[in-house]
C-alpha cells in the first residue's frame, strides 16, 4: 500500500486546520499555507467534506473548519476519505479477486498485516501529530 498524494495533501490541509486558533480558512490559504495546488486543494476538501472531517462556511469570512476536535481524526480516518480502505493485497479486501481465497496460507499473513495497519493508523490523531 502507498499513500497517495492526495491523501498527503488531505493531512497537511487537515494539520492546518487543526493548528490554527483563527476563522475558517479559506482552500486559497490552506493551499498556500501548505503548498499544495490550489485546484487540487479544492478537489480534497470535497472529499474531507464528504466524509464529514471538515465543514465549510459561506460567505466572506467562511471557509473550511474541523468538523471534529484534532483528538477524533485519525489518519485511517483521512486516507478512506482520500483513497479508500487500506490494504498490504488485493486479496485481503476482494475475496473475488483470487481463486485460491480461502486455502491460501499467505491470505492470513495479508488480512493480519491490514489489522494491524489498519489498528495503528487508526490510533494516529491530528492532535497527537500536532504534539510530535
Amino acid at each position: 500500500m502507498q499513500i497517495t498524494r492526495r491523501a498527503d495533501y488531505a493531512i497537511r490541509l487537515l494539520l492546518e486546520l487543526a493548528g490554527t486558533t483563527e476563522r475558517p480558512l479559506s482552500v486559497r490559504t490552506l493551499s498556500e499555507r501548505q503548498g499544495v495546488p490550489y485546484a487540487f486543494a479544492r478537489a480534497v476538501q470535497r472529499d474531507l467534506s464528504a466524509a464529514n472531517l471538515i465543514m465549510t462556511v459561506r460567505g466572506a469570512a467562511g471557509g473550511a473548519i474541523l468538523a471534529r476536535p484534532p483528538e477524533a481524526i485519525t489518519m485511517l480516518d483521512v486516507i478512506e476519505a482520500t483513497q479508500g480502505a487500506p490494504s498490504i493485497s488485493v486479496c485481503s479486501h476482494d475475496p473475488d479477486w483470487c481463486a485460491r481465497s480461502g486455502e491460501c496460507a499467505v491470505h492470513r499473513v495479508w488480512c493480519g498485516a491490514d489489522s494491524m495497519l489498519r489498528e495503528y493508523l487508526g490510533g494516529k490523531t491530528l492532535a497527537g501529530l500536532i504534539r510530535g
